[in-house]
């Protein structure tokens, strides 16, 4: 049976997270396990598995040297699913990559360096909001495109501080068509800067 499972410090290590985070992942029933007569939680080793697959970079079009690096944030699976069925059918190298919190979103932002960030701002911990303010305050991301995708009225969105300018703001239902244009012209504009 050990085999079978993590303690939650494994997962967590086998993550990359904290075990706070491990620890509400499992709550939340991203991760699937249980807790001990003596309290200590057993997560299963297939959950984190599933977990990490959902996590990695998916190549959802024939890669080309230098393909589009796309980041979704977002907390809800169905919607998920679907931004990787619809970028799936773009016409041009995208390399999807996704994260199910803002934290985890900020976390990926820095580690591959996204063409285009697409973020929800309804997200457990740190929020949309956050990630997109932290985000256009660093020089780094002063070439990133940001879409913010989120079902929000555009009252609350003002009494949360509004968004900076540069972001393109969507509503949910998801223009996927409107979504895919900004991303050719992505695409169109990396082909024609000179390396």
């Amino acid at each position: 049976m050990i085999d079978n499972y993590y303690t939650t410090r494994d997962a967590a290590k086998a993550l990359g997270v904290s075990v706070r985070t491990a620890q509400l992942w499992l709550e939340k029933g991203l991760l699937k396990g249980w807790k001990t007569a003596g309290g200590h939680r057993r997560i299963l080793r297939s959950s984190v598995s599933k977990l990490l697959a959902a996590r990695a970079p998916v190549a959802v079009a024939p890669l080309a040297q230098q393909s589009l690096q796309v980041l979704v944030v977002e907390d809800n699976e169905a919607l998920l699913k679907l931004y990787r069925l619809q970028i799936a059918r773009w016409d041009f190298p995208v390399t999807l990559y996704s994260a199910v919190n803002g934290y985890e979103g900020l976390v990926m932002d820095g580690k591959v360096s996204p063409d285009l960030l697409i973020c929800d701002l309804r997200l457990p911990g740190v929020t949309g909001f956050q990630v997109v303010r932290a985000l256009c305050d660093m020089e780094r991301y002063s070439q990133l495109a940001i879409v913010v995708a989120s079902g929000l009225p555009s009252e609350e969105i003002d009494a949360h501080g509004s968004l900076p300018a540069r972001v393109e703001q969507m509503g949910k239902p998801v223009d996927f068509k409107r979504l895919q244009e900004l991303a050719q012209s992505l695409w169109q504009r990396r082909l024609e800067t000179p390396k």
